[in-house]
């Protein structure tokens, strides 16, 4: 930036070239200190001696100007030197504290939907589960729980979850649509092992198409084996069947399925797929839509599973067994072994089920036969005489009330 001194008729009046020297060196002082100097404030030169002291105090207040300047400049960089220090602390901050966030929530996030109901939430909406046990496996999932339902329900979505037209193709299972869940396949099956149900509705409308005709196939889904599945309802393996075929009120009553009709007009199957075995649907596969005319359409829900599954009254057979009925915490257990007794292990439920250490053997061992039962409870208990518990694990000899579950202090 240039910076020009205005001079006044008064200095143009001045004398000789000290005198317009001592005018560039207050122009060039304003310059640098960006503040107005008066005309009388330097005095004017009589002779040699006077300019060049002049000059020297001009400079000195330059040179002084120049380093308050490299000063100032240092200053404005250390200012962004700690800025970027600051925001990369406030980064930090917020990344340690998120990561600190989702390590508690994973030592606290419940199995299922029906776990948290017990713990008192009861509001309807999307909510972090951890089916394969608290830190181990797989990380948690994020699922929809419908409180209002009885049982409980714990929802598993999808990203096929709206009505979708199928493409024209005339081959069997010429259309495919791959179903990408929002669960790994681990947890949604560790989900399946611990409820007492669970289910897939899907639906197929349809317009002069079938699913099945003149015994060719042209529709199936995939089970989560891999394998094709021709049944629309229920758990029927092997079969090809509809809801109307099982309830025997299909528009054709000699056919299994309405679509299979191949009415010139829009009809319908649809069901809900129970068979734990087999769920969640991998993939959909429709064809048969040769001509025009045809036309139809798939829907799939997500994976439903309610309730709790049953802990059985005798003694499971290893860790493994007692994780599938629900149990999430290491601890002592009694399992049931060949030689039909009773072994004390410790299940460390943590672990992988393939770990060695997932299973340890404590040597100790129950072998005459009598009456033993292992109960327990969760919450707070106040009571004297008689403890009422919320479940039981093992009930030989029936010694156990499985109806009040009561047990008497003696």
């Amino acid at each position: 930036m240039s910076c020009v001194k205005e001079i006044s008729r008064t200095e143009f009046k001045m004398r000789g070239i000290a005198s317009l020297l001592v005018v560039a060196l207050i122009a060039s002082t304003e310059c640098s200190s960006g503040k107005k100097l008066a005309p009388n404030s330097v005095s004017n030169p009589k002779s040699v001696a006077d300019l060049e002291e002049i000059i020297s105090t001009m400079m000195t207040k330059i040179e002084d100007l120049a380093k308050e300047n490299t000063q100032l400049k240092l200053d404005i960089t250390q200012l962004k030197v700690n800025d970027e220090k600051m925001k990369s602390l406030v980064e930090n901050t917020v990344e340690n504290r998120l990561q600190y966030l989702e390590a508690v929530t994973r030592q606290i996030t419940p199995p299922t939907c029906e776990t948290l109901a017990s713990l008192g939430v009861t509001r309807t909406g999307t909510y972090l589960v951890d089916p394969d046990g608290v830190l181990r496996g797989d990380p948690p999932i994020q699922v929809l729980c419908d409180m209002k339902t009885d049982p409980v329900s714990t929802i598993v979505l999808h990203d096929a979850m709206e009505n979708t037209e199928i493409d024209h193709c005339p081959d069997p299972g010429c259309y495919s649509r791959g179903i990408a869940y929002h669960a790994s396949m681990k947890q949604m099956q560790a989900l399946i092992e611990q409820s007492e149900s669970c289910e897939q509705k899907i639906r197929y409308d349809c317009f002069s198409t079938a699913l099945t005709t003149s015994n060719t196939d042209y529709a199936w889904w995939v089970d989560r084996h891999e394998e094709p599945q021709y049944y629309w309802a229920g758990a029927h393996a092997g079969e090809h069947v509809c809801s109307c075929g099982l309830t025997e009120n299909c528009i054709d009553p000699t056919l299994p399925c309405n679509c299979d009709a191949e009415a010139p007009e829009w009809e319908s199957d649809e069901g809900a797929i129970t068979n734990g075995t087999a769920l969640p649907i991998t993939e959909l596969r429709f064809g048969g839509l040769q001509f025009d005319g045809q036309k139809a359409n798939h829907t799939l829900g997500g994976l439903i599973c309610q309730g709790k599954a049953a802990s059985p009254d005798n003694p499971a057979e290893s860790c493994s067994s007692l994780r599938k009925a629900g149990h999430t915490h290491a601890g002592y257990y009694l399992i049931s072994t060949k030689e039909g007794r009773l072994d004390v292990v410790f299940c460390r439920m943590n672990l992988e089920d393939t770990d060695v250490d997932f299973q340890l053997d404590t040597g100790g061992r129950i072998v005459e036969e009598s009456v033993y039962f292992n109960v327990y409870r969760t919450s707070m208990w106040n009571s004297t005489g008689v403890i009422t518990f919320e479940g039981i694990e093992v009930n030989m000899g029936d010694a156990m009330s499985s109806s009040s579950r009561l047990a008497i202090l003696v």
